[in-house]
C-alpha cells in the first residue's frame, strides 16, 4: 500500500469512527441515561490518557520539553477547555436534544464560520466561491431545521441551538491549536489537551455525582465512543492527514456526517426524510466548495514558489 492510499484509508476510517461515536453517544444519553457532562469528562480523560501515553512513547524528547514548560502546559490546558471540551460537550448536548446525524451535520457548518471569521479579522470580502458556500450552508440549515416551512421547526429548538453552538465551538477547536500543533505535533497537543481539559472539567463539573444506568449494550457503546470514536479516530485521522495533507483530509472528513446519519438509521432506528437528506447534501456541498477553494489556493502558492 503506497503512502497516498494508506493516508486516505486512515483518514477515512478515522472520519467514519467519529461518525460511530455520535451514534454511541446518543445511545448512552438517551437509552442509558448518561449525562452529557459526565460522558464528556470521562471520554476526554480516558482518551487523553491513552493518547498521551502514545505521544510519550512516539515523541519522548518533545513530550518532556512540553511537560517541563508551565507556559506550554498552560496553553495545552486552555486548548483542552476552550477547544476540545467545549466542542465535545456542545456536540453531545446537541445529540441529546436532536440525534447524532442531525447534530453532526449542523456541526459541519464550522468551515463556513471560519471563512466569516477570517473575512472579519482581515477586513476582506469573501470570494464568490465563499459566498456560494455560505449560501448552500444556510439553505442546508434552513431545510434541516424547518423542512421548508419557516413557521414550523422540524427539530427541537434546543437541538438546533446547540447544533449551531457546536459549530462555533468546532471552529474554536480548529483555530485555537494552530501554533501549538506546528511546534509540537498534533498527537502531543491532542493527548495533553484531552487529558488536562478532561481532568479539570471532571473536577469542575463534579462529575463523580453522576451515575450510569447499565443496559446490555452500555459497555459496547462506551467502547464505541471512547475506544473507536476518540482514541482510534484521532490516531488514524491525524496519521492519515500527515500522509495526504490537510486539504484532502478535510474532504475525506466529510465522511463523518454521512456515516453518523448511516449509524443513526441502522443502529438506533432514526428516521430521516428525503428533505433531511437534501439539507445534508447542501451542507456537504458547502464544505466541499470551501475545501476546493483551499486546494486551489494551495496549488497557486506552490506555482508561485
Amino acid at each position: 500500500m503506497n503512502k497516498l492510499v494508506k493516508g486516505r484509508v486512515y483518514t477515512l476510517i478515522g472520519a467514519v469512527s467519529w461518525g460511530l461515536s455520535g451514534a454511541c453517544g446518543q445511545y448512552l444519553m438517551n437509552d442509558s441515561s448518561v449525562s452529557p457532562i459526565y460522558l464528556t469528562a470521562l471520554r476526554m480523560m480516558i482518551a487523553g490518557l491513552v493518547l498521551t501515553f502514545f505521544a510519550c512513547w512516539k515523541q519522548p524528547k518533545q513530550f518532556r520539553e512540553v511537560v517541563k514548560s508551565p507556559k506550554t502546559m498552560g496553553k495545552m490546558l486552555f486548548f483542552g477547555i476552550f477547544g476540545l471540551m467545549l466542542c465535545q460537550l456542545t456536540y453531545l448536548i446537541s445529540i441529546h436534544d436532536s440525534n447524532a446525524g442531525t447534530a453532526t451535520v449542523l456541526q459541519y457548518t464550522c468551515p463556513i464560520l471560519i471563512v466569516i471569521y477570517v473575512s472579519l479579522k482581515e477586513k476582506t470580502v469573501p470570494t464568490v466561491m465563499e459566498f456560494v458556500a455560505i449560501f448552500f450552508a444556510l439553505v442546508g440549515i434552513f431545510v434541516i431545521a424547518t423542512h421548508g416551512n419557516p413557521f414550523n421547526l422540524s427539530i427541537s429548538p434546543t437541538g438546533l441551538f446547540w447544533g449551531i453552538i457546536s459549530a462555533f465551538t468546532y471552529a474554536l477547536y480548529t483555530l485555537l491549536p494552530g501554533k501549538l500543533i506546528q511546534q509540537w505535533g498534533s498527537l502531543i497537543v491532542t493527548g495533553l489537551g484531552l487529558l488536562s481539559g478532561g481532568i479539570l472539567f471532571y473536577i469542575g463539573s463534579a462529575s463523580w455525582q453522576y451515575s450510569i444506568q447499565w443496559q446490555p449494550y452500555t459497555l459496547f457503546a462506551f467502547f464505541g465512543i471512547i475506544g473507536v470514536g476518540t482514541i482510534l479516530a484521532y490516531t488514524l485521522y491525524l496519521e492519515g492527514v500527515t500522509l495526504i495533507g490537510a486539504v484532502q483530509g478535510s474532504l475525506l472528513a466529510s465522511a463523518e456526517p454521512i456515516s453518523s446519519v448511516f449509524f443513526s438509521i441502522v443502529l438506533l432506528g432514526e428516521v430521516f426524510q428525503m428533505i433531511d437528506m437534501v439539507g445534508i447534501i447542501f451542507i456537504l456541498i458547502a464544505v466541499y466548495i470551501i475545501t476546493m477553494k483551499e486546494d486551489i489556493q494551495e496549488k497557486h502558492m506552490q506555482m508561485n514558489h
